[in-house]
């Protein structure tokens, strides 16, 4: 098990601070946008940065104090790395020689990573004849030739192609659960923390923001901080929220919407619901979470088509611009939805919009 415990570094314009913990074969990605700490956190765990204060043990073992040779830590940076002296082969069975293992056993296994990750034949070449997504698949075998208790990867994927990217992290999650080991890994891309990830933790501004798995993320985000860099659906601050009973009904300045919510809090919060939730009804169609638009726009999907809207005022008064922006409400709304391919809305065309009360959720910006 690996265990972060108030780990922290500070510099004069940036502070980062950071606690979790990983089990036995669980592989976690570390999401977030660029300038958010995610490598630098990598860093600290790996020793190349130190930390201000804080704890690292690895199956109980105390890794602050340590060089990064003595972590039993795997590292898998952007930089590559590759001893350009070394065929492929060499550079796949570095640590596997270093540690004694023998010849057939070192063959057998660069076999085995180098058909993983669809090397197979670049072992006799040498690491300055390979494109940037080659290498970058060799440093990755090379890493897990050594049998590390915990790998660290920087961003694995960034230098390949889409089609490639998809295929292998796939075929890299597989290989880590296979040895059962427990892996971090650093990514901006949603799509492939969801598809590698057992959890996910989210970061922002130094902290890590909330954490679950990728279906609890991608389902129930906890923040409103989550739901915008999940682009799940429009993330809209209210003019007001009133406590009705249970539940709550947030004014907007294109029509009130009654939602779920935190007990405490909820004027500090936005409104949320998946891109996918509301359903088209007709104009003349009146009530809490029904909103009309005029269409901006909609884009073939594949699944879905996307469809741009400019929310009009609704039934509740609109505010001045000014005075909306005081308040968190918009003067005017652009959002995009998600709905079916057969629909087909002209540009300039009036529509309305319902979303049923237990799809709209209030979520704080930060928990």
């Amino acid at each position: 098990m690996l265990e972060v415990e108030a780990l922290a570094k500070a510099w004069p314009d940036f502070e980062l601070e950071a606690g979790f913990r990983l089990r036995d074969g669980e592989i976690a990605a570390l999401l977030g946008p660029s300038g958010c700490g995610k490598s630098t956190l990598l860093r600290l765990l790996a020793g190349l940065e130190r930390p201000d204060r804080g704890s690292i043990r690895l199956d109980g073992r105390e890794l602050s104090g340590l060089p990064p040779e003595k972590r039993g830590v795997g590292l898998v940076f952007q930089d590559f790395a590759l001893f350009p002296g070394m065929s492929v082969a060499r550079n796949i069975e570095y640590g596997p020689r270093r540690a004694g293992l023998a010849r057939a056993d070192r063959a057998r296994l660069v076999a085995s990573l180098a058909a993983s990750m669809e090397i197979g034949g670049l072992l006799g070449r040498n690491p300055a004849s390979l494109s940037g997504g080659e290498q970058q698949r060799v440093a990755l075998a090379r890493t897990l030739a050594a049998s590390p208790r915990l790998v660290l990867l920087d961003e694995p994927l960034s230098s390949l192609d889409a089609s490639l990217r998809r295929r292998l992290r796939v075929g890299i999650a597989e290989r880590l659960r296979a040895a059962s080991v427990m892996a971090l890994h650093v990514t901006h891309d949603v799509e492939e923390a969801l598809a590698v990830a057992d959890r996910i933790f989210l970061m922002g501004r130094g902290r890590i923001v909330e954490e679950g798995s990728p279906e609890e993320l991608y389902a129930r985000p906890a923040t409103a901080y989550g739901a915008r860099f999940l682009g799940r659906g429009p993330v809209i601050r209210p003019s007001s929220v009133e406590a009705i009973g249970a539940a709550y009904k947030a004014r907007c300045g294109f029509g009130d919407f009654l939602c779920a919510g935190p007990a405490e809090g909820a004027a500090a919060c936005s409104l949320f619901f998946p891109a996918e939730a509301p359903r088209f009804v007709g104009l003349e169609t009146g009530g809490d979470n029904v909103a009309r638009a005029t269409v901006l726009g909609s884009v073939f999907g594949g699944r879905f088509r996307r469809i741009s809207l400019a929310c009009e005022p609704g039934p509740t008064p609109a505010l001045p611009a000014e005075a909306s922006r005081a308040r968190g409400g918009p003067a005017r709304l652009e959002i995009e939805l998600e709905a079916p391919v057969g629909l087909r809305p002209r540009v300039g065309e009036r529509v309305a919009f319902r979303v049923a009360p237990e799809d709209c959720i209030l979520l704080p910006e930060t928990p």
